[in-house]
């Protein structure tokens, strides 16, 4: 009787939010459908967090157990059997990331061994909140081959020289007096400009920062490829603000010449990817917008100076700590109480600053929400992988950073 009435009420019968309709043999909301598919299809196994295998849900919390969560599908009749592959409306973009990412969770993905890819088209995109509709890849667009093995020769290269003056004020750069507005980028151009250009500049600055440090190349490398791109994007960021028109037009320079446009540049994906141009743009222009308003804007008010932008990108190493050793962490602590008794010189002695704090705190501020946007929209990034919606060979994830 209990479930009739929660019917009738159009509620979900595993939450008790607004249900959206039959989902896989039962009445639910999306986010609930969009849970039991994606644990079904990805095999995903769960703990329940109390232990006990009764933990509730409510329309404040829904269910923090993911373990109970799922059972309770199970028990309102939700089947596996009617989970579909190739189709599910119920599937967006913020339901995704609800369920799936959480520190402890563990997925088992050997049932994708036939990875299904996306495809999108711009309506259903706007009528329906970046809805996701999984369809196995055409094959016949060709695949294409993004081999960084150069670069990575290159890069151990770089850490293998002991020359402490490389690279350290590369990133100083001072930006081009010509800004070329891009309107769109094909996406090797930009895997041009990484592996020739940017991926190096910011080596040669890992190296010279870790030089004479007992840190190896291994781990190194390690670090910097967890590093490498919200330090450059944290320095754009920092050059961009000098330029009070740019960050009211929503601009951030790319390159020291290059003016890439939130909401009117893209990347030309269609070589590599079935989703349009336009969505790919969709799913990331949210997050550029938020490192232009929450931390460019914040960059232009205190109008940071080198020594501090060497003090925020600091902070920012090793800001993803997976694979780093206890040492290679220690020694990035250290590192960073360097920079903090040198910032204290540099306030005392250069500024003649008594009274400091305030400043340190909202550089330190700026550094803790730049490290969360990253984090938020590089589960986009991981989500592009899970699904493998690109058509190519991609010999290393980690410097393929192009959104």
């Amino acid at each position: 009787m209990e479930i009739i009435e929660k019917f009738l009420d159009n509620e979900c019968l595993v939450c008790q939010n607004p249900s959206k309709g039959m989902h896989f043999g039962a009445n639910t909301c999306r986010a609930c459908a969009a849970f039991f598919r994606r644990a079904t299809l990805l095999n995903l196994q769960f703990e329940c967090i109390k232990k006990n295998n009764n933990c509730s849900g409510d329309k404040k919390r829904r269910f923090i157990c993911k373990s109970c969560r799922f059972s309770k599908c199970l028990e309102i009749g939700m089947t596996s059997k009617k989970v579909k592959i190739d189709y599910d409306p119920t599937l967006s973009m913020k339901q995704l990331f609800d369920d799936y990412y959480t520190t402890s969770e563990e997925s088992n993905t050997s049932s994708l061994t036939n990875s299904p890819s996306f495809s999108i088209s711009e309506e259903e995109a706007a009528e329906n909140d970046m809805l996701f509709n999984f369809i196995p890849k055409s094959s016949k667009k060709p695949i294409a081959i993004i081999d960084f093995s150069d670069l990575t020769q290159k890069i151990e290269v770089i850490f293998d020289s002991k020359n402490e003056d490389d690279g350290k004020n590369e990133i100083f750069e001072k930006s081009s007096s010509i800004m070329i507005k891009i309107n769109e980028m094909e996406i090797f151009d930009m895997i041009n400009l990484l592996k020739n250009v940017i991926i190096i500049k910011w080596a040669q600055w890992i190296n010279s920062i870790f030089c004479g440090k007992s840190i190896g190349k291994q781990q190194k490398m390690q670090l910097f490829r967890n590093s490498w791109n919200i330090l450059h994007v944290f320095e754009r960021l920092q050059i961009t603000s000098k330029y009070e028109e740019l960050l009211k037009t929503n601009s951030i320079l790319i390159s020291n010449n290059l003016l890439w446009i939130c909401g009117k540049s893209h990347y030309n994906v269609s070589s590599i990817s079935e989703i349009t141009n336009r969505y790919f743009s969709k799913l990331f222009d949210p997050y550029l917008q938020r490192f232009i308003d929450e931390i460019g804007q914040k960059l232009y008010e205190i109008k940071i100076s080198d020594q501090e932008l060497k003090f925020c990108l600091i902070q920012l190493l090793g800001y993803d700590k997976n694979d780093l050793t206890q040492q290679t962490i220690e020694i990035i602590e250290e590192l960073q109480d360097e920079i903090a008794n040198e910032m204290h010189h540099f306030y005392s002695n250069d500024l003649k600053l008594t009274n400091y704090s305030c400043r340190l705190i909202k550089l330190l501020n700026i550094v803790k929400n730049m490290k969360k946007i990253m984090n938020e929209k590089n589960k986009i990034k991981e989500l592009f992988y899970i699904f493998d919606i690109f058509h190519a060979d991609i010999s290393d994830n980690d410097f393929f950073d192009i959104f």
